[in-house]
């Protein structure tokens, strides 16, 4: 039986937990929002809205399609212009939907959370529509040409699912719709294949995964070298799954890759494999961290060929394929370049890449069946640039550039290291003007699931946080990408506490530096991110003046049977096993558990939507509760729609933004 004091809060539908959620919005609405913070929301939110902000579009035959939100829409519309137009920097819009028009359609308030194109046939897309903005959505089949809902066509009810297109006429369905589609997760189990005009009744099953597993996908590989291949994959958890090569007569059979490895795209008959552990295959070891392009006939494994390999400074952050390349965004050092490996004439050749602006690199669009990727470029205080990278003409052509957001002339971006309580050298990028004394400065940190946080432009925070003298930091902990499969495996399970070791030693660095105070020192991270920074509070609460957690997990006791939270086991632990160290680990990382009675906590706002379903609420609630109950500086900012992404209106995102900013002003720097 759950004994829990605020076990209530799980119970999204009762009355109770809304009625609290709201009043305690109210309160923080009424303690931070003023006509300073108002102006400042309205700032930002001209600054979102700018006509001159960069369109990014995905192409699909010399097309461009683009969701557009602005003041008439704040849902957004689709819209589509030509791709010569878009490059002369004179696009002929042609609005093919408003977002907002699906309300009425599906008797919900919906956001759009992506449009997916048959590849083929590009004018037929499956629009997911989620409610309030979370990650259960509506599928609906829409004709992009005609400008309508495809009557008849792929049309699916809200859930969890995943829905894919296989051709024209035929999608790959994994629903979550009732529970014994789901696993224990909360994501789909099962795999069917579905024609045009036929039901789910008719549907062909393919593969059922166990309830255990923590989801299946299904996809199809287009190559423009070859065959077409269909995958399914089946998430044992975060990081261990199987791939099944389909054939034409719909049978799964089972790749033999290595379970911890990532498929990740398929060229010239060959499969991408991402490795993110050593794989010793017949008498050739291949490296954790490396990029194999892997021979495939009939479900069989052939030759490898090692497209990237890592090293002590240099690792794969993420990869695109072209008709002819394979594209690779490498981080050495935290710092961004791009390299590629050219497949002609049966062979893989080192390509050159044509010479680019230094900045963070970002792979954002790859148009089917061309050698021309779309890049964008930024680092803190350099606004981006979209960048239309041709690989087969060696060409660069600069499409567009960011408005600035904030005079940066002054500013002066470092990479600097602290050495955590173990000894190890964690990096950090420290932006701010160069001062002779200590200054209010946000730490932002992430430090999970093998994500890297990179420079990226600051405009907002630039504009309304660094423009004022402050300063920011983004800590590169454990846990994350950032160095790689063992840089995030270093601090995982029993180890997740390292994460925080090193957070809190980026925090003593920047002290010892001068660079800041312990009361001027405010920690803002997200998700895992927001766990990691209220566990750092709560480890050292005399360390840090205050703490921003957004969407955060923080019942480590309980995260398993929250919304879905069973699929994180991999990255946390399991807090019911029978092994005591793993249960002592999570208790000591869990800040909801340790906020004791005999301290004093900094200054906390816990932000969350009640349309989260990713990590439950009741994770932000009850710490906040729990805070209250002992007179702790503590809000909640609760609005019912955003989801855990924050897939919401661009007034709400400025709103949040620019509380967040009145926030750390009032407690770090007295303003």
């Amino acid at each position: 039986m759950n004994s829990d004091p605020y076990a209530q809060f799980e119970n999204l539908d009762d009355p109770y937990v809304a009625n609290y959620a709201h009043i305690a919005h109210q309160h923080t609405q009424e303690a931070f929002v003023d006509a300073d913070t108002e102006a400042m929301a309205a700032d930002m939110l001209a600054q979102i809205q700018n006509d001159k902000q960069i369109p990014f579009c995905q192409e699909h035959r010399a097309r461009m399609y683009h969701h557009y939100q602005s003041a008439d829409y704040s849902k957004g519309v689709y819209r589509v212009c030509t791709a010569a137009s878009f490059r002369s920097g004179l696009p002929d819009w042609d609005i093919l939907f408003a977002v907002g028009a699906f309300d009425e359609v599906l008797g919900d308030d919906v956001y759009l959370n992506h449009v997916t194109h048959c590849t083929l046939a590009p004018t037929r897309a499956l629009l997911e529509l989620s409610s309030g903005g979370g990650d259960a959505a509506y599928t609906l089949e829409f004709d992009l040409a005609a400008k309508t809902i495809v009557a008849g066509g792929f049309h699916f009810p809200q859930g969890k699912n995943h829905i894919a297109w296989r051709d024209e006429n035929s999608v790959w369905v994994c629903p979550a719709w009732h529970e014994g589609q789901l696993t224990r997760s909360g994501y789909p189990r099962e795999v069917w294949m579905l024609e045009r005009g036929h039901g789910m009744d008719e549907a062909t099953p393919v593969l059922q995964a166990d309830a255990d597993d923590m989801l299946v996908a299904a996809c199809r590989y287009l190559d423009p070298q070859g065959r077409d291949l269909d995958v399914i994959e089946v998430a044992h958890d975060f990081y261990r799954k199987t791939y099944y090569w389909v054939d034409t007569d719909l049978q799964a059979q089972a790749l033999k890759l290595p379970d911890t490895c990532d498929l990740i795209g398929y060229l010239g008959g060959q499969l991408l494999v991402w490795l993110k552990s050593d794989w010793q295959r017949a008498n050739q070891r291949y490296a954790s961290g490396s990029l194999l392009a892997v021979k495939l006939h009939k479900g069989e494994l052939g030759q490898a060929t090692v497209l990237f390999a890592p090293d002590a400074h240099s690792v794969l952050e993420s990869v695109e394929t072209t008709r002819q390349f394979v594209v690779m965004h490498v981080l050495r050092n935290v710092q961004s370049e791009l390299r590629a490996q050219q497949f002609k004439q049966g062979a893989w050749h080192e390509a050159n890449v044509p010479a680019l602006p230094q900045g963070t690199i970002e792979l954002v669009d790859q148009p089917y069946g061309g050698d021309v990727v779309y890049v964008a470029i930024s680092d803190f205080t350099t606004p981006l640039s979209l960048l239309c990278v041709d690989f087969a003409l060696q060409d660069v052509a600069v499409l567009r550039k960011q408005p600035k957001q904030f005079d940066a002339k002054n500013m002066r971006t470092q990479q600097l290291w602290a050495h955590s309580a173990d000894g190890t050298a964690i990096p950090y990028f420290h932006v701010g003007t160069p001062n002779e004394r200590p200054v209010a400065t946000i730490v932002y940190v992430y430090g999970g699931f093998a994500v890297a946080e990179l420079p990226h432009y600051l405009g907002l925070l630039g504009r309304h946080w660094l423009s004022l003298g402050y300063a920011f930091v983004v800590a590169n902990v454990r846990g994350g990408g950032e160095f790689g499969p063992a840089w995030h495996q270093a601090a995982i399970l029993k180890n997740k506490h390292k994460s925080v070791e090193d957070l809190l030693a980026v925090v003593h660095d920047i002290q010892e530096r001068g660079l800041s105070t312990a009361a001027q020192i405010g920690l803002q991270g997200g998700s895992n991110g927001g766990l990691m920074v209220l566990a750092a509070m709560v480890d050292e609460p005399a360390s840090v003046g205050a703490v921003v957690a957004e969407v955060p997990l923080a019942d480590m006791l309980r995260y398993p049977h929250l919304s879905s939270g069973a699929s994180w086991l991999a990255e946390f632990g399991d807090p019911h096993s029978d092994d005591e160290d793993m249960q002592r680990a999570l208790y000591d990382l869990s800040p909801y558990h340790r906020i004791a009675h005999q301290r004093t906590y900094p200054a906390t706002l816990l932000t969350t939507s009640l349309s989260d379903d990713r990590v439950h609420p009741a994770h932000a609630f009850k710490t906040y509760a729990r805070l209250q109950q002992l007179e702790q500086a503590s809000w909640l900012y609760c609005p019912e729609d955003g989801g855990h992404s924050g897939n919401s209106t661009q007034e709400e995102l400025a709103a949040e933004t620019a509380l967040i900013m009145t926030f750390f002003a009032k407690q770090l720097a007295g303003d």
